[in-house]
């Protein structure tokens, strides 16, 4: 089995790497012409499992929603919740509680890892320089769980469109991004990068009167201090949208988390790229994409490989490789599928290949994608 720390450490280059691509440029396919329409949607996960299944198949198809509530926010990866692999790690432990209540859960860092780690935490993007936004829709009043959807201003501004209007859709695209998730990991591979298109004032209206609640969940990375060692979690707070004073509470949330039992904590990135909340590295993406901030980045990516895959995490893989990849065949197999070319290890039994394997990824600076791989294709390797 491998431990919580070991699959942090890869989720948090990941998501690293997939905040740095985030785009305010939102681009439209008008060449393909290959429309064709699917029924209606009436649950968030229905609309996953098909779109996760069977990617290829849906790209350019229309859908219709009934009775969706809308977000601001998006999906840090949209659609991650709803994976097998996610569904196991969300799940916590009493250990992982620092206060419980009646009505809500306070978790310390390794809990609240868990929950993002498997599909909770959301964005707030600006709209793009046409106006055009990036924001979701949920049949479950959660963000973290919704569709994107990208709307033009003429249609969002003459619905004078609100978080947690409830509204029903006919007939939106599903279009690619035209970036996709970060290659390299195999858990954000098998999860479409996309968006319904809103362009026309036909495709949309406002069902119920009613403005509702809904869920969304501002999340960082966060580097602290425990004891003697330099640590890395993530950290989210779900926020009700019927809150008062949102953004304060936001700001007050990370602030004093960071400093609870001696943390001494900062954040990495920041979760509301419109309008930043709190204190961090990086306020968007853009930040990141600077020539003069790569050798900072390859720095903090060291730092969380240094804490996450130590000496107990290594020896942890020297015996669970074997295990689940137990013939020369799946090693090899295992190898070019994280992008090391067989031809590098030596045919042996599977221990030693295993090992061949294991050293390469560190000195390519490949033991996440390994971690991440091996997760994805068996998750009953992940210790809860």
């Amino acid at each position: 089995m491998l431990n919580l720390d070991a699959y942090k450490g890869v989720k948090i280059i990941e998501t690293i790497e997939n905040y740095s691509i985030v785009k305010n440029e939102l681009v439209i396919d008008k060449h393909n012409a290959n429309f064709c329409s699917e029924s209606y949607i009436i649950e968030d996960k229905e609309f996953w499992y098909k779109v996760t299944n069977n990617q290829n198949e849906f790209w350019n198809k229309k859908f219709s929603f009934y009775h969706f509530v809308v977000s601001d926010w998006v999906a840090r990866v949209p659609g991650l919740f709803w994976t097998e692999y996610s569904a196991e790690i969300r799940k916590h432990s009493e250990q992982d509680i620092a206060i419980k209540s009646k009505d809500w859960i306070v978790f310390h860092p390794p809990g609240k890892s868990k929950k993002v780690l498997g599909g909770i935490g959301t964005i707030h993007l600006p709209p793009n320089d046409e106006g055009k936004r990036l924001i979701s829709i949920t049949s479950s009043c959660n963000a973290s769980v919704g569709i994107p959807i990208l709307i033009f201003p003429e249609v969002y501004d003459l619905l004078n469109l609100k978080q947690g209007d409830v509204v029903d859709i006919e007939e939106a695209k599903w279009q690619q991004m035209d970036i996709p998730w970060a290659k390299r990991f195999a858990s954000t591979e098998r999860v479409p990068r996309g968006y319904l298109i809103i362009d026309s004032i036909d495709q949309i209206r406002i069902s119920r009167n009613e403005n509702v609640p809904v869920l969304y969940h501002p999340f960082s990375i966060m580097e602290y201090q425990s004891k003697d060692a330099l640590l890395y979690d993530f950290v989210y707070l779900s926020l009700d949208s019927k809150v008062k004073n949102q953004r304060r509470e936001i700001e007050t949330f990370f602030n004093d988390y960071a400093k609870q039992e001696n943390r001494n904590g900062s954040y990495l990135i920041n979760p509301d790229i419109t309008n930043p909340t709190f204190e961090t590295q990086y306020i968007s993406p853009a930040d990141m994409q600077r020539p003069s901030e790569k050798a900072k980045l390859d720095l903090i990516f060291q730092r969380i490989r240094n804490t996450s895959f130590n000496h107990t995490t290594l020896d942890e893989l020297i015996h669970v490789l074997p295990y689940y990849y137990n013939s020369s065949v799946s090693i090899s197999a295992l190898s070019q599928r994280i992008g090391i070319s067989p031809a590098f290890l030596a045919d042996d039994n599977a221990a030693s290949m295993s090992a061949q394997l294991i050293n390469l990824c560190i000195k390519k600076n490949k033991t996440e994608e390994l971690i991440d791989r091996m997760i994805v294709e068996h998750p009953i390797i992940f210790r809860n």
